[in-house]
């Protein structure tokens, strides 16, 4: 199906998955794992995308971006598309709305829920730690957008997303 240009030029969140299926590991280790934040950084960089937030466990991959719908088309299809081999891949929009919310702290509890880690800010692969306010986040990384939906704009919003993560 052609996409036509007022629906390529449109902006939207996406919220992008891609997992394992049965025991096999798409990311098997820390190298590999590390390797995908570089490529979704160069893909964000490339295609002009915000990332919200990110994260990467040893059999899941959980991106949400905003921008372009025919660029969140494109960075979907680099990041796991056309690689996934032993898995499968499932891209679907999110409103900016408590919904977000939702799709970013499921994402970002994936190891917590896994039994990686007792918290999520203690995983090194996620957008996590820069979310809650403990890191700087890198300039393909927004997670304004999470901060805004909690609250007026006071700079205390990384603090309110903090204890909304925790919550979950």
């Amino acid at each position: 199906m052609a996409l036509s240009l007022e629906t390529a030029m449109q902006a939207e969140i996406r919220h992008l998955v891609a997992r394992s299926l049965g025991r096999q590991a798409l990311f098997p280790d820390a190298a590999t794992r590390g390797l995908m934040q570089r490529r979704l950084a160069d893909a964000c960089t490339r295609h002009r995308l915000h990332c919200l937030v990110w994260c990467v466990t040893d059999r899941c991959l959980h991106v949400v971006l905003r921008g372009r719908a025919s660029a969140n088309r494109l960075a979907s299809e680099e990041l796991a598309g056309s690689r996934l081999r032993y898995g499968h891949c499932l891209s679907t929009p999110v409103n900016a709305d408590l919904y977000l919310l939702e799709v970013a702290r499921h994402a970002l509890l994936a190891p917590v829920r896994g039994r990686i880690v007792r918290r999520a800010i203690d995983w090194p692969h996620s957008s996590a730690r820069e979310s809650c306010g403990l890191g700087v986040a890198p300039s393909w990384l927004d997670p304004a957008p999470l901060h805004d939906l909690l609250g007026p704009r006071d700079g205390r919003g990384a603090d309110r997303f903090r204890r909304y993560l925790e919550d979950g």
